[in-house]
């Protein structure tokens, strides 16, 4: 069964009388407006730092700006304004309607066709080599002073079904450390890992319907999910080599599913039950799939990933691109400013 998103009413405009100083509508118009008069992203971003905000600023209407054109540094400040407003009171109306949920037994059905496809993801994918960029960022206090700590160039392998990750610059200097060897945070699982682990069986995971938004403007069905500590393979390790301390928590998110493949495009999760005296306190992932080309034939892979980890008093974050997707073969390599042919 398709279910169609009527992309129309989700670009309806807010009528000006009812965008009261503050408010997300007010907001939502204020962007759309910028956007319509091709305004440069840094512009909109800029003015956004300047918007007042009485209002809780929620993911879906990011999403649908993003969707409408809405730039990086433009979502970056809307992010920021979200995690600002999150104890403001909701707007009494969405900025941006909402279209009806689909039926139930509808919802069922599409969680159902996308639980076959995440099982069945990695065995359909090929043996492949990748770029991948990671820009590490420091906050000393927690308080959104971010700093650009380093920033890593890898060559990941997929090969049977497995990653193997080659640290090939830091800084755009060569380094013979391992990836496992850094200090700081360091992240795996991308290709198929964090979607299995929502997907299994064993993890027993809690989802419903939650919303409608659009990504990368496609109709988008939005889920929440939970997965109780129990019952969960995420796995977090705080400390350094030969003094570590690792434990199994609970996730609970968001799964994006698109509605036209039935394959998920976007994960959000947090992590945040972590036991007394264990360092890291919380852990938020969102990774974003999108399609793209390998060998000629086209596969849903991993685009762009970020994972902010809270560690009392500090914070880290992870920025991560995947780039230049190419099919694996014994005479390829990929070198940190791309692929190459030996």
């Amino acid at each position: 069964m398709r279910l169609l998103l009527p992309v129309a009413l989700i670009a309806i405009s807010i009528a000006a009388a009812a965008q009261s100083r503050g408010s997300v509508s007010r907001l939502v118009a204020q962007v759309r407006g910028d956007l319509e008069r091709a305004q440069s992203d840094s512009r909109i971003a800029k003015d956004l730092r300047k918007a007042p905000l009485s209002e809780r600023l929620d993911d879906r209407t990011i999403e649908i700006l993003q969707s409408e054109g809405a730039g990086p540094e433009t979502v970056e400040e809307l992010l920021l304004l979200r995690d600002r407003s999150e104890r403001m009171p909701r707007p009494a109306a969405p900025a941006i309607p909402q279209p009806p949920p689909p039926e139930r037994a509808a919802q069922v059905q599409f969680w159902n066709a996308a639980h076959d496809n995440a099982l069945h993801y990695t065995g359909r994918l090929p043996d492949f080599i990748c770029s991948e960029l990671i820009r590490r960022y420091f906050d000393s206090n927690g308080k959104g002073g971010w700093k650009l700590d380093d920033t890593l160039a890898l060559q990941l392998t997929y090969f049977n079904r497995e990653e193997e990750y080659k640290l090939m610059t830091v800084n755009n200097h060569s380094t013979g450390m391992s990836y496992e060897q850094l200090h700081g945070a360091v992240t795996e699982g991308e290709f198929g890992s964090m979607l299995a682990a929502i997907f299994a069986l064993k993890s027993r995971t809690n989802r419903d319907w939650d919303h409608w938004t659009l990504l990368r403007s496609r109709p988008t069905h939005v889920y929440t999910f939970a997965i109780a500590a129990a019952n969960s393979d995420y796995q977090v390790t705080a400390g350094g080599m030969g003094d570590e301390d690792r434990v199994n928590v609970g996730q609970h998110g968001y799964v994006y599913i698109d509605d036209a493949s039935k394959m998920v495009v976007r994960l959000t999760t947090v992590a945040d039950q972590f036991p007394a005296g264990f360092d890291v306190r919380k852990v938020i992932q969102s990774l974003d799939y999108d399609f793209t080309d390998v060998g000629g034939t086209s596969y849903l892979l991993p685009l762009h990933s970020e994972t902010i980890l809270w560690a009392h008093p500090y914070r880290r974050r992870n920025e991560t691109d995947f780039l230049q997707y190419r099919k694996f073969s014994a005479d390829t390599t990929v070198t940190y400013d791309g692929p190459v042919k030996k």
